[in-house]
């Protein structure tokens, strides 16, 4: 979710030539918490001027958006105006790897509540350091998950690594991506009792996973700047949510703007927590009643 950005052009070795994300400037390594949620600027489809992407698509009449640390380098978020602007939801990032946290999440967590929207943390995956537990169970922790009717599902932001001269595919196999998406959600449900979102971009996913479709019993936060809805990754069949159109550091206010597939009442079953998946305890022991001395 970084802000500060030089274009690269990353070959993709797996039949198909993408376009980069993005990488932090003059990144030479991979600098924890530059990675932000703007995997939907896909190689080969035309980006449409972000003034023509303000309004929200056709049917949908959900709004929201997301932000990370770097929405920050104008000021603080004046959340009472993303309210006025008709948004219903926010997704802030929360963490990266096993390490970074977002210095502005507690604060823009709180604040984002207050103001009255339904608010939900992601993590950016970071699969190279091969410790899906340790991520997981460092993103819950820092997190701020509540059974609040307030807190939306949490999300895994699952796209191209950002910084210069990486490999396209965290230079894991598709097996190896795979298992470690599943290791990691499966932790966050675990512990939280609650399935996550997985955000991506179809022209990462499909590639990088070899089109594996078995994720989806997960919801999908689907990335792609075009004026129609961008073809699905393998193994859903609907997107909850779509990512249209990326945000603007250099403009106050330009946030990353997404909309829900549903009613404002649908988005309000994404607060509601689920029967947790962790084994159950013994039965309770019953003994008979005390007899009382009259």
């Amino acid at each position: 979710m970084s802000r500060k950005w030089i274009p690269v052009l990353v070959a993709c070795a797996l039949a198909v030539n993408l376009l980069g994300t993005p990488a932090a400037a003059g990144a030479a390594a991979s600098p924890d918490g530059g990675g932000r949620a703007i995997a939907g600027g896909m190689s080969g489809v035309r980006q449409s001027p972000a003034s023509a992407l303000a309004d929200p698509p056709a049917g949908y009449t959900v709004q929201g958006i997301d932000v990370s640390s770097h929405d920050h380098n104008l000021g603080p978020i004046n959340w009472n105006a993303v309210v006025a602007e008709g948004n219903s939801f926010v997704y802030i990032k929360a963490t990266e790897g096993n390490d970074y946290l977002n210095p502005y999440f507690n604060d823009d967590y709180t604040a984002a509540k207050a103001a009255g929207l339904l608010v939900g943390a992601y993590h950016f995956a970071r699969p190279d350091g091969r410790d899906p537990v340790g991520e997981a169970n460092y993103f819950i922790n820092n997190m701020r998950w509540a059974k609040d009717s307030r807190t939306l599902v949490p999300m895994l932001d699952f796209e191209w690594p950002y910084w210069a001269g990486a490999p396209t595919c965290y230079g894991l196999t598709p097996a190896e991506l795979t298992n470690w998406v599943r290791v990691f959600t499966d932790q966050v449900k675990a512990r939280i009792g609650r399935p996550m979102m997985i955000y991506t971009n179809t022209n990462f996913w499909n590639p990088c996973t070899n089109s594996d479709p078995s994720f989806g019993d997960l919801l999908l936060d689907i990335a792609g700047y075009t004026t129609t809805r961008p073809p699905l990754p393998a193994g859903w069949s609907t997107e909850t949510i779509w990512q249209y159109a990326p945000g603007d550091p250099s403009q106050p206010g330009n946030y990353s703007k997404n909309v829900f597939k549903g009613d404002h009442a649908g988005l309000a079953r994404l607060t509601s927590p689920e029967v947790s998946t962790a084994p159950p305890g013994p039965p309770p022991i019953r003994r008979p009643p005390t007899p009382t001395l009259r």
